[in-house]
């Protein structure tokens, strides 16, 4: 069933009408969703963004983007030497399911990878745990970023076995304790609903956590990620998981924290500095600095055209002044083709370094190229924050998308690793490989980039495409290890190589 008022309000972006029509907003998935904001929100297939039944129906309100700016940027400087990728490896190795959306981390011994699981067509809330029509997200370990073994997690919490499990996020404390976070929802309609958190010290056996939260009616709470404090400081061992709130027809971002391993968990803190009833938040992006304990928190309003960052002093208790980090100009998102019909957006990623600088790496589309990867930094916490530079270094138009962000010690600063799908090898600009560069010293000059797979996807075929996120960890001397969807065959999986 359509609702074009939802559209029309969209286009207005008239807080008036927001508030004349919240009070119709008729039951099931809200309004605005992971996929993209739903117009047809009776369609069972586009429940929680995650296509599960059948292709369904989508529209974004036009008027909520940005022209693509003129182009190009300023160049970036290639370094003498090229960063080097191998060792290839399909983590997943599934067959007929859908991997895709990861998480990525390693706690020194073991390399955790995390992603969706989705059976399009045949999710099942009676699936047998790790059978056909278990919907629920997978992890898998490593000790040497090339074999990998997987686990399933669990979709009965407080009581109810959900449908569907999605948008993994994993992290480590300082103990390598692993942490692992996800949203569940049922398969039809959108509550109850949760954020949910397990844990496991050796990436194979997990327990589950009291969850994040639990709406049994109203909200709706998506695309989640967290950040756990290795700091020495009073905030050591916190975890913080953040996301956006879908209430009626307004978004809310929010955070909340653990003091004690994720048995008990904050009220969600709202961060955002938007007070209109027409809020438009999502793709959280929590990060750590790990010497003092600040914790930051970044986000996409695709109805400002801006990617948010802020910061907490105090354990994520108050939070400051939203600070303006990125221009965007797709608006909630763009099909690009050859990617399912899925939106692709920004899919940016926040990590502090040890020098205590903030990166900030996104997708945007330049007026002339397509879609490029764009990296932004602050030297001020947050502060203010650089001109952005294009790591992409090829000469066409052909669209790069879904970045990742690693930060760790380098040999004259940061050591910042940046991966993303590219497409400069398809004159159709339909099918991509995955590509790398990296930084040695902070940002200040790149190496060429580098191709990390032998083969390359197209995402056609699945309306999940390649999701809305991808992650990537260093993992000691075996280099660092991106997670990201891939469809070179007839299965959507998970692979990664590892960039030396």
């Amino acid at each position: 069933m359509s609702h074009p008022h939802r559209l029309l309000c969209a286009a207005a972006l008239a807080t008036a009408c927001s508030f004349t029509l919240i009070a119709q907003e008729p039951p099931g998935p809200p309004a605005f969703v992971t996929f993209p904001i739903l117009t047809h929100v009776a369609e069972n297939g586009l429940d929680h963004g995650h296509f599960v039944e059948g292709p369904g129906e989508s529209a974004v309100p036009a008027p909520i983007f940005q022209a693509p700016r003129p182009g190009p940027l300023a160049p970036f400087f290639q370094s003498p030497t090229s960063v080097g990728g191998s060792n290839e490896a399909n983590v997943s190795n599934a067959v007929g399911s859908y991997e895709g959306e990861t998480g990525a981390v390693s706690n020194g011994a073991f390399l955790l990878g995390g992603s969706n699981h989705i059976f399009p067509g045949a999710c099942s809330a009676s699936a047998a745990p790790g059978a056909v029509g278990d919907c629920a997200p997978l992890a898998y370990r490593s000790a040497d970023g090339l074999n990998f073994v997987r686990s399933s997690m669990s979709r009965v919490w407080n009581g109810t076995t959900f449908g569907i499990g999605f948008d993994p996020g994993v992290d480590v404390d300082k103990n390598g304790r692993f942490y692992y976070s996800y949203g569940v929802a049922p398969l039809s309609g959108s509550n109850p609903n949760a954020i949910v958190m397990m844990t496991s010290m050796d990436g194979l056996q997990w327990q589950p956590l009291t969850p994040v939260t639990f709406n049994r009616h109203k909200d709706f709470d998506d695309k989640y990620y967290l950040a756990i404090d290795r700091s020495n400081t009073a905030f050591a061992n916190r975890i913080y998981v953040s996301w956006d709130r879908n209430s009626g027809n307004n978004q809310i971002l929010y955070i909340a924290s653990s003091a004690d391993g994720g048995n008990t968990w904050t009220a969600p803190i709202k961060v955002n500095d938007g007070t209109s009833r027409f809020e438009r938040v999502i793709g959280a992006y929590p990060s750590v600095d790990q010497s003092t304990g600040v914790v930051y928190d970044s986000w996409h309003d695709y109805a400002r055209n801006i990617i948010y960052v802020d910061h907490s002093a105090n354990g994520g208790a108050t939070w400051g002044t939203d600070v303006a980090a990125a221009t965007t100009h797709a608006g909630f998102g763009a099909d690009i083709g050859c990617v399912g019909g899925r939106s692709q957006g920004p899919a940016h990623a926040l990590k502090v370094g040890p020098s205590g600088t903030l990166y900030l790496v996104y997708a945007d589309p330049i007026q002339g190229r397509g879609f490029d990867v764009l990296l932004t930094k602050s030297t001020n916490g947050g502060a203010s924050w650089s001109p952005a530079v294009r790591v992409n270094d090829d000469a066409g138009a052909a669209d790069q998308f879904h970045p990742t962000l690693s930060v760790e010690a380098g040999t004259s600063g940061d050591k910042v690793t940046v991966s993303f799908y590219d497409r400069r090898d398809d004159p159709a600009n339909c099918a991509a490989h995955v590509y790398a560069t990296q930084s040695q010293n902070s940002g200040a000059t790149w190496s060429a980039n580098v191709k990390l797979t032998s083969a390359a996807s197209s995402f056609d075929g699945n309306p999940n495409g390649p999701g809305d996120y991808s992650s990537s960890s260093p993992f000691g001397a075996f280099g660092v290890f991106p997670f990201f969807s891939d469809h070179r065959g007839t299965d959507f999986e998970v692979y990664t190589a590892a960039i030396k």
